[in-house]
């Protein structure tokens, strides 16, 4: 008997249910729309895919770390080339479009089993995805998960710890007055000295003039080395690891005068659904600024970067035939299926950096049903299209 009430199945894995069912035609399917009742059936719900576009953006993002003694890098090195404020700089400099499958909520579908089905006890076996997603009539299907793609922004870390490494030096410095007092006794003059110890804090320009004074001395102690003047016979590693120590302690010295600039990768993740119903052949994906970065692109900053799209129209003969589906409450002879269109996607970040590919997209393209003589098949796990089909 049938029961009065829809039994619904929640898909939480994916899995292969088997329905009780002598051949496809005992199966009817309903398009499921927002005026379909479905009361008093007995079977369960599968979802049609529609595209989704993945974009990854990889931007490098450039700092520039003024450094604590820049004021004083013309006067006391020569220096004119150095970094005299904070800023950093980005360029996109790579971008990925990947077609990933999700379920559309305009094309869910409802399969019902008849009374005679039960009785036989003869079974079909459906295999769905982890979201619904239908992908395939038999048991031979292993199917893959098709995951739901969330944009995701990953940020940097604490880039400025550590910068400078020989900027943390002593501040202070010990000063010592000598206090001369002279006593007269009677025809003597008594001198006595008196010496009074402070601890004064050292200016910017002090601590830039012994950094620049050890600068000179390990320029002078590299000299030293490379030409022999402690006529020692270093072995030629030793020699080698000196010269890169002094190398190094040369380098961190100086980006106290003349900054520091360092990079990192940043990822940005973008979903985008193209609307089938939507004439409209570019839709916003982020904005950009060289000084900014990636922001909203429903804010103000930067430039607009778009994700261009050119229908082929290859299915456009399909629309209204026999068999496809046009309205909401509809019965087809059959389970559903799409047809994709082929579709050109483009996304131009600069005249230097322009992406495109060739996709098939679900939505652009037709829904049908198949014929009752259909009793295995497997669909495209992506579009939802019939990847192979057993007719009987």
């Amino acid at each position: 008997m049938l029961r009065k009430s829809i039994k619904y199945f929640t898909i939480a894995f994916v899995l292969a249910i088997t329905l009780f069912s002598v051949v496809i035609a005992q199966v009817n399917v309903y398009h499921v729309g927002a005026s379909t009742d479905l009361s008093g059936k007995n079977g369960l719900l599968y979802a049609l895919p529609q595209t989704a576009i993945q974009v990854d953006v990889k931007v490098r993002k450039t700092d520039n770390k003024k450094g604590p003694y820049a004021e004083y890098a013309a006067k006391y090195l020569d220096l004119d080339k150095v970094i005299l404020n904070d800023y950093s700089q980005y360029e996109v400099i790579g971008v990925e479009l990947t077609p990933v499958a999700v379920p559309d909520k305009d094309n869910f579908y409802f399969v019902e089993l008849d009374e005679r089905a039960t009785k036989e006890g003869k079974s079909l076996m459906l295999s769905l995805s982890q979201s619904g997603l239908i992908l395939g009539l038999d048991n031979s299907l292993k199917p893959g998960d098709i995951k739901d793609v969330i944009a995701q922004i990953k940020g940097g870390n604490d880039a400025y710890s550590d910068l400078f490494a020989y900027f943390a030096e002593t501040n202070l410095y010990e000063k010592t007055d000598t206090i001369i007092r002279k006593v007269v006794v009677d025809t003597a003059v008594i001198i006595k000295k008196y010496f009074e110890h402070r601890w004064i804090e050292k200016s910017n320009e002090e601590k830039a003039v012994e950094a620049a004074n050890m600068i000179s001395k390990i320029r002078e102690n590299r000299f030293n080395l490379l030409t022999g003047y402690q006529e020692v016979a270093y072995e030629a590693g030793a020699l080698m690891y000196m010269d890169q120590e002094l190398q190094k302690m040369e380098k961190d010295y100086l980006s106290l005068f003349t900054g520091i600039t360092f990079e990192e990768i940043l990822s940005f993740n973008y979903t985008l659904v193209p609307d089938g119903s939507n004439e409209s052949d570019k839709i916003p994906i982020f904005n950009f600024s060289s000084r900014t970065g990636v922001s909203d692109p429903t804010g103000s900053g930067g430039e607009k970067v778009y994700l261009e799209i050119n229908r082929s129209g290859d299915t456009q003969v399909l629309s209204g035939k026999t068999g496809t589906v046009t309205g909401e409450s509809i019965v087809g002879t059959g389970f559903f299926y799409r047809i994709p269109e082929r579709t050109g996607i483009k996304v131009e970040v600069s005249k230097d950096l322009v992406v495109q590919k060739e996709m098939f997209i679900s939505q652009f393209g037709v829904v049908s049903s198949l014929p009752v003589n259909a009793t295995a098949l497997k669909f495209h796990e992506k579009t939802g299209n019939i990847k192979t089909i057993v007719l009987e």
